[in-house]
């Protein structure tokens, strides 16, 4: 068994090696470059660790020792690079190559071409974070600004209860987008649109209410301008016409105003087709030691574009962020200020306010010491909603963290020490009568760590004490 799975690996490897080759090309390397590449390089990294643990648990939730060696190699042939990773520990041993999903995107000049596994960014609301195994193209000459791409977006995962193994069922997924704009790096104008339907034949389902077919069409537009090389004006908006159910039925007619026509237009409407909006702006303003950057986000309920995947809707938030930079940059001061809140509709039973207040001051007291302070505080409170809720039920809690970090780095030509130490402290306030003897709690987390190096051998040894009190 463990020779054919290292027949098949070997294989499996080589074969992503051998495309590469023939490809003769890196994601993003430039053609003009391949020449000056070096033949044959690696690089990366091997490390081990061991871990002592000790507890009074009823039940040991882990052995008390346990060892890994773990490393990451990256051959690189004429700028190609081919990275590798392994992991061995006493639990089991696994081993990874990235190129079950392989991608290349060759660059001349202002022109880009995408192929295999590649993703492109084109608005942070109509198409960001989402990859596609397809051909895609950004070109760049002068002030125009065009991107556009083809390719499937989910592969087909069928519903399987006889394995044993669960995993969510999904329907294949093919899209596209186009983006149009002029401008540069400081002042752009772009359009956008994208588009993406699944195929409800592609994968079996076997509960057919845990899934559902879906049809997407989003246009939205960025832009950004800057004032007098100190202020930066950035804005985002999109509308997203989303068919959640494709087995619903069709629409004869198509109400609701002048976007819902826009968008019968872009796709057929159905009694599961809604259309929704969202929206950012922010305001940049950069002086010689001082940043400071003011932003506001809303997302409709029921905004969703399937080219986002991870955001969230149904929020409104406002947010205020400065860096600061002392004494000439040996101090360095971070701080965020955020409030949101959902329930933009009111038609939910609560709303929930979230505002959350970060610190975070760097200090270099000389070459050798450097200090770390941070604090965030965080309130959680629910208001009323569709439903009048009491005291007892609300939400209603205070978190506050506290961390200090001094550092000391000893270090000449052959070796460096460095001994540092670390104190965590959080303290949640629960503010609900009836929930508080059982949330309001504290932690407090202790560190000492002492690191040894060898420069010329390359060899790091480190050691630590951990120390940990919940209350």
């Amino acid at each position: 068994m463990r020779k054919r799975f290292l027949t098949i690996l070997v294989a499996k490897w080589l074969g992503s090696f051998i495309l590469v080759l023939a490809f003769q090309c890196v994601s993003g390397q430039s053609l003009e470059n391949l020449g000056k590449q070096e033949p044959f390089k690696i690089r990366g990294s091997i490390g081990a660790s061991a871990n002592y643990y000790s507890s009074n648990e009823a039940v040991a939730s882990r052995p008390p020792w346990s060892w890994n060696l773990y490393g990451s190699l990256t051959p690189q042939v004429y700028g190609v690079s081919l990275p590798v990773s392994f992991t061995l520990n006493q639990f089991g041993n696994s081993f990874s190559q990235p190129f079950a999903q392989f991608g290349i995107s060759p660059t001349y000049k202002w022109a880009k071409i995408h192929l295999g596994f590649r993703n492109i960014r084109m608005s942070p609301l109509v198409f960001d974070g989402q990859s596609f195994r397809g051909a895609g193209v950004e070109l760049n000459p002068g002030l125009l600004r065009f991107a556009a791409f083809y390719g499937r977006l989910n592969k087909k995962v069928n519903e399987d209860t006889t394995s044993g193994q669960f995993a969510v069922p999904q329907f294949s997924r093919t899209g596209y987008g186009v983006k149009l704009g002029v401008g540069n790096q400081n002042h752009y104008l772009d359009l956008i649109y994208f588009y993406a339907k699944d195929d409800s034949t592609s994968a079996t389902v076997i509960n057919k209410q845990k899934i559902q077919a879906q049809e997407n069409a989003v246009i939205g537009t960025s832009l950004k301008t800057t004032i007098l090389k100190k202020v930066v004006l950035m804005a985002d908006l999109a509308a997203s016409g989303l068919t959640s159910d494709l087995s619903s039925e069709k629409l004869d007619s198509v109400t609701g105003g002048l976007i819902n026509k826009v968008f019968s237009n872009l796709l057929p409407f159905r009694n599961s087709t809604d259309v929704h909006f969202g929206g950012q702006a922010s305001v940049s303003a950069s002086l010689q030691n001082f940043n400071t950057t003011i932003g506001y986000r809303r997302v409709d309920p029921g905004f969703k574009s399937l080219g986002t995947p991870y955001m969230l809707n149904d929020v409104e938030m406002i947010n205020w962020a400065t860096n600061s930079n002392l004494l000439d940059g040996k101090v360095n001061i971070n701080t965020n200020i955020s409030n949101q809140r959902n329930n933009l509709k009111r038609d939910l039973t609560s709303r929930l306010n979230t505002s959350v207040g970060n610190l975070n001051v760097s200090a270099m007291v000389s070459q050798k010491m450097h200090i770390n302070f941070g604090y965030s505080g965080y309130i959680l409170k629910q208001s009323d909603g569709t439903l009048q809720l009491t005291d007892s039920t609300r939400l209603n809690q205070q978190i506050h963290q506290l961390n200090l970090m001094p550092s000391y780095t000893i270090f000449n030509n052959t070796r460096s020490q460095s001994f540092s130490a670390s104190l965590n402290y959080m303290k949640l306030n629960d503010m609900n009568p009836v929930t508080s003897p059982s949330t309001s709690s504290s932690n407090l987390s202790t560190s000492l760590n002492y690191s040894l190096g060898f420069t010329k051998m390359g060899v790091n040894i480190n050691s630590g004490v951990l120390y940990n009190q919940y209350v």
